[in-house]
């Protein structure tokens, strides 16, 4: 009977197979799925990945410096959570697509650091593109928008992330350097080019606006009347807070640097410092007076930030503006003689005003003109160099390098690579160059009152700085019971050249600087790059902060 039944169950079938034999695949099914999962895992971990076919320590060395490495919350992420998927078949793909890399391993294509960095751009590149195709997919297995509690994050982080969701971006665009170091020129990579492309021949096209022919009947009458801002009432002209700070030896290259300032990948792809860093005045102020970063020289108790009222209120032919803070007790410098800098000068009050024909105007403001190389600036050069230098015909070198714009250079050193001096004072364009950016409206407009003579200065930087008297810009400043006030009367259309022609349904980007305590050179306050418009009925809150009012007078 035993055997009869023995022999019915090796009748039994499954899709032709015998019972014994589904067992037998069954279990090899088993042992093999199991054996493919564990070398899967084991081509996972950690162990695996920094060595084996990835024995390249110093890879491994930059991401332990990394916050998915170490961070407050003690959750990291290893290399297989940003570079394999978590889904099975795209997983498989991955994993096929690894058996190229193994090939390379074979090769000793990068086994060398110095390989490596050969590569590093073009390896960086292959998982940008991967993570832009899906949507940053490996980041959003953690991180994803629809858990994010921006009342609970900083409110820099929660500021970008509300803006990166409505402008439908995704984690790689603004975290290109989170887990390694960036490869240098990364922001020319093909991969962002687009994010950086400026229309500059339109913009040179555009030029600035026809001058009505009274304009110069404007500026004579600015120069009769006077400063007219100090006679009007202004109590019912809104006003701005305004913190104004030192900003040390942190030039527009040390800005655009990732590798030294945090935000140097957020200000290349087009956010204004402001987005960042409002409300962080007096912190980084006092990073330049106590020497800790952006500032080398010692500036004894000189205060780090001065808050200040801006108001500003316009006609049909003016723009007003009035400028109030508070004085402070002097603190000599302490690498200068007698501790003042410019001791016939206790303020200089300096309005500039650009329009987006300067480049980075519309996120740093007059920061686009200051740079690595200027007087007191780390790259200055010696004064020999700029006295045997032949653009000593050119540009006024005597006092050293003044400020000027990028567009005037053919090339600017940014991250100071092999130990190449920063900036680019002796790249200068060819005049012809300089005065077709220069009628195209590429320039930055700058008026400086000196209250030692009481005296207005007007001009415009682009290849160096240059200003003169004016007759179409008028400052007036008094200090009553430790209170300056200055008043700043300016024809909207002055008609000197330089001055930039300002028009009622236009955008301009303006901000201030303050040189206070007898300061000079570029010890001195400045304030973020602000939007300016006339009696705008819509507010662009991504570009205006000051809405100047309309007055009758």
């Amino acid at each position: 009977m035993l055997r009869e039944r023995l022999r019915n169950w090796r009748k039994i079938t499954i899709m032709g197979a015998s019972l014994g034999a589904v067992a037998v695949f069954f279990v090899a099914g088993i042992l093999f799925w199991g054996g493919f999962n564990t070398v899967m895992e084991a081509t996972n971990n950690m162990k695996f990945c920094s060595s084996a076919c990835h024995e390249m320590s110093w890879v491994y060395e930059e991401y332990k410096d990394r916050p998915h490495y170490h961070n407050k919350s003690g959750v990291g992420a290893t290399c297989s959570d940003c570079h394999v998927p978590d889904a099975w078949g795209p997983k498989m793909i991955r994993k096929i697509e690894a058996s190229r890399e193994v090939w390379h391993w074979m090769l000793g294509t990068i086994n060398t650091k110095e390989k490596f960095e050969g590569k590093r751009l073009h390896l960086a590149e292959n998982v940008w593109r991967s993570m832009l195709r899906t949507d940053s997919r490996e980041c959003r297995n953690c991180h994803d928008w629809s858990a994010m509690d921006l009342e609970q994050q900083p409110a820099r982080a929660a500021r970008e992330h509300a803006r990166g969701f409505e402008q439908g971006q995704t984690c790689i665009e603004c975290h290109q350097g989170i887990a390694h170091e960036l490869p240098e020129a990364w922001d020319e990579s093909p991969v962002w080019a687009a994010r950086f492309e400026q229309d500059t021949e339109a913009d040179l096209d555009r030029g600035d606006p026809e001058l009505p022919l009274e304009a110069e009947e404007l500026g004579d009458a600015v120069a009769a009347e006077g400063d007219i801002a100090a006679t009007l009432a202004w109590d019912e002209v809104p006003a701005l807070d305004v913190t104004l700070f030192l900003p040390g030896q942190a030039s527009i290259e040390w800005i655009q640097d990732g590798s030294e300032h945090g935000g140097g990948r957020a200000f290349s792809f087009g956010d204004r410092c402001i987005w960042c860093h409002q409300d962080e005045e007096a912190d980084i102020g006092a990073l330049a007076t106590s020497a800790e970063k952006i500032e080398t020289y010692d500036l004894g108790d000189k205060r780090g930030h001065v808050p200040m009222a801006v108001q500003a209120a316009f006609d049909d032919d003016y723009l007003y503006m009035r400028f109030q803070w508070e004085d402070a007790e002097h603190s000599p410098l302490p690498f200068v003689d007698g501790g003042m800098m410019d001791p016939e000068n206790e303020i200089k009050l300096t309005v500039s005003f650009a329009d987006d024909r300067v480049d980075m105007a519309d996120r740093g403001g007059c920061w686009a003109s200051c740079h690595h190389d200027s007087t007191y600036m780390p790259d200055a050069p010696e004064q020999a160099a700029l006295e045997e230098s032949e653009l000593s015909e050119r540009l006024a070198l005597m006092s050293g390098v003044t400020k000027y714009l990028t567009e005037s250079r053919t090339e600017v050193e940014v991250r100071g690579r092999r130990g190449a001096a920063r900036g680019g004072w002796d790249k200068l364009k060819e005049d012809e160059e300089i005065e077709e950016l220069f009628s195209g409206g590429v320039y930055l407009d700058m008026a400086r009152y000196k209250s030692g003579s009481e005296r207005t200065e007007s001009g415009y930087i682009l290849e160096e700085r240059h200003f003169g008297d004016s007759e179409a810009v008028v400052f007036s400043a008094s200090k009553e019971d430790g209170v300056w006030t200055a008043h700043m009367t300016r024809a909207l259309r002055t008609g000197a050249p330089g001055d930039k022609p300002l028009t009622l349904d236009g955008k301009y980007n303006v901000n201030f600087a303050l040189h206070d305590d007898h300061a000079a050179s570029r010890f001195h306050h400045v304030s973020w790059q602000f939007g300016l418009m006339f009696g705008a009925e819509e507010i662009d809150d991504e570009m205006v902060e000051i809405n100047a009012m309309r007055i009758e007078r």
